[in-house]
């Protein structure tokens, strides 16, 4: 795995890794500006339902309590923001997955034979399911997130682990798609690629690499291991 990794790293330069790369980034950068934006815009919406009454009868305080609201609004939406960030970011790398597979095999498994791309229909809707059952999870995991950081590195093993295993899962079967399977394949699990690849998320600046590096090793994962049974 951790060849893998390292082979993925060496080929960081290509154009073909760094395009999903910024089209990636940018989609994340705007979708969380958006959410953003909207959410304080409802915050304000809300207040605009309250009777003018109320807030003129509490006077000054009114103001205060409005921006304040505001404030500590806009914190936490910055904080889930930054929380589905990862996840944000890697459903977007997915629809441009094809363009990695592709040059990993062009440059170290030249005799490989890809199936054809997925079309941008069936992209989407694995995007959107991988998004989807993420936020749900990690809702439904958020108080043993909370209660974990009260027992340090708890928290944090348990958002990397579970993290690690929807991004293994979801990357492993994109990436099953252009690789064709042997008849005695069993199924594989990437988990333990999923779980390295949201350590490196922990990294600032890094983090926006760690999808790419995860494509990259399963692809050189999957190939290496066919290339060994044919050998054998």
């Amino acid at each position: 795995m951790l060849n893998s990794y390292l082979l993925s790293w060496g080929q960081m330069g290509d154009r073909r890794f760094l395009k999903p790369l910024l089209w990636s980034s940018a989609l994340t950068g705007l979708s969380l500006i958006l959410f953003l934006f909207f959410g304080t815009v409802s915050v304000d919406w809300l207040f605009g339902l309250l009777p003018e009454e109320t807030l003129n009868s509490l006077g000054e305080w009114g103001s205060w309590l409005k921006m304040a609201t505001q404030f500590f609004a806009f914190l936490f939406l910055l904080a889930i923001a930054y929380f589905f960030f990862g996840t944000l970011h890697a459903a977007y790398l997915g629809l441009f997955l094809d363009d990695i597979v592709e040059a990993v095999c062009d440059r170290h498994y030249p005799s490989a034979v890809l199936n054809p791309r997925m079309d941008a229909a069936h992209s989407i809707k694995s995007s959107t399911r991988f998004v989807l059952l993420s936020l749900s999870i990690n809702l439904i995991a958020s108080p043993l997130y909370l209660l974990g950081w009260f027992f340090p590195p708890l928290g944090l093993i348990l958002q990397v682990w579970i993290n690690g295993i929807l991004l293994g899962k979801e990357y492993g079967y994109l990436i099953n798609q252009r690789l064709p399977r042997e008849k005695n394949e069993g199924k594989q699990s990437y988990t333990r690629f999923g779980i390295l690849a949201e350590l490196i998320w922990l990294i600032p600046v890094a983090n926006l690499l760690a999808p790419i590096l995860l494509c990259s090793a399963i692809t050189h994962h999957r190939n290496g291991a066919q290339a060994k049974k044919s050998t054998a």
